[in-house]
């Protein structure tokens, strides 16, 4: 898809903190997944991550979310 979304949505603070600790749980778990797949095994030191979200644009997908959600909780405890 050559198109980029953006989405908004309105949470309150009990909120955010529940669905980033739901995102945070999700991305660790599809990336200690993909982490020791065959695929790669000889993937150099410090590239594997990002690899990994190269290939898997949901995990990246969940990470640019999480980074987004922790930017605006940061703006709005401030």
């Amino acid at each position: 898809m050559s198109t980029n979304l953006s989405i908004e949505i309105q949470l309150n603070a009990q909120q955010a903190d529940a669905y980033l600790r739901w995102l945070t749980s999700q991305y660790e778990l599809l990336m200690a997944a993909c982490w020791y797949d065959d695929k790669y095994r000889y993937t150099p030191q410090g590239m594997r991550g990002r690899r990994i979200l190269d290939d898997h644009p949901h995990i990246a997908g969940l990470n640019r979310t999480m980074r987004e959600l922790v930017k605006q909780v940061g703006e709005v405890r401030s």
